[in-house]
C-alpha cells in the first residue's frame, strides 16, 4: 500500500521510527556524548563569536537524544542557554533562559521548561528533537507542529539556525513533506555533522 497524502504517510511512519529510536537508545548509550564531541568543531566554525548568542536546546523525553553534553559544550563556549516552553491556550512555543541551577516546571503540554519568571529570548541556534531525518534537512517530529510554528515565526524576524539532533540510525530516505514543515539547516549525530545550509 502506498500513501500519497503526506499527513497520512507521516502518521504511518511515526510508529515505526519511534520503535527504531528506542532500539538505538538501548544500543548506543554514549551517543549523546559522542554527538556533542562531533559537533564541537563544526559549531565553533559556524558560530565563531558564540559569546552573547543564545542556543535553545530541549529536555529529552523517552528515547530522544539527550542535550546535556551538548549544553555543557555550548555553555563552555560562551553561549547563553534556553529551553522551549509551550504556553497559553493556543500552545505557542517560546524559548526561556535556562538557568541550570534552578528547577524546571511543567509547561502547557507537560514538558520540563523554565519557569515563567525566566526571560523569553529569541535564539540564534535551535536544537530540535526528531523521530527521523533525511540528508536534505527534512525532519519528522511528533506531529504537534510546535517546532515548525516556532521556527517559522523566528525565521520571519531574524536569522536562526535549526540543528536536528539524532542518532545516525534515524536517517530515513524519502521522508514525507508538507508545505508548513520547516527545514533543518544541519543534523548532528554520533557519527557526523551533516551541513544542509552552508
Amino acid at each position: 500500500m502506498t500513501l500519497t497524502d503526506p499527513a497520512s504517510a507521516k502518521a504511518a511512519l511515526r510508529m515505526f521510527v519511534r520503535t527504531r529510536r528506542k532500539i538505538l537508545a538501548r544500543e548506543l548509550p554514549q551517543a549523546a556524548w559522542m554527538a556533542a564531541e562531533v559537533g564541537r568543531a563544526p559549531l565553533a566554525a559556524r558560530f565563531p563569536q558564540a559569546g552573547g548568542q543564545v542556543a535553545a536546546l530541549y529536555q529529552g523525553l523517552g528515547s530522544e537524544l539527550s542535550t546535556h553534553a551538548l549544553a555543557d559544550n555550548l555553555a563552555e563556549a560562551g553561549w547563553t542557554l534556553a529551553l522551549p516552553s509551550v504556553e497559553g491556550e493556543v500552545g505557542r512555543m517560546v524559548f526561556r533562559i535556562w538557568d541550570r541551577a534552578r528547577p524546571l516546571v511543567r509547561d502547557a503540554i507537560g514538558l520540563q521548561a523554565p519557569g515563567g519568571d525566566q526571560a523569553v529570548v529569541e535564539p540564534d541556534l535551535v536544537v530540535v528533537p526528531l523521530l527521523a531525518f533525511d540528508r536534505q534537512g527534512r525532519r519528522l517530529g511528533q506531529g504537534g507542529g510546535y517546532y515548525d510554528r516556532a521556527l517559522e515565526g523566528l525565521k520571519a524576524r531574524r536569522d536562526v539556525f535549526a540543528l536536528g539532533l539524532a542518532y545516525s540510525g534515524q536517517q530515513t530516505a524519502n521522508l514525507p513533506h508538507e508545505p508548513h514543515d520547516q527545514a533543518l539547516d544541519a543534523i548532528l549525530t554520533e557519527k557526523e555533522y551533516i551541513a544542509v545550509k552552508v
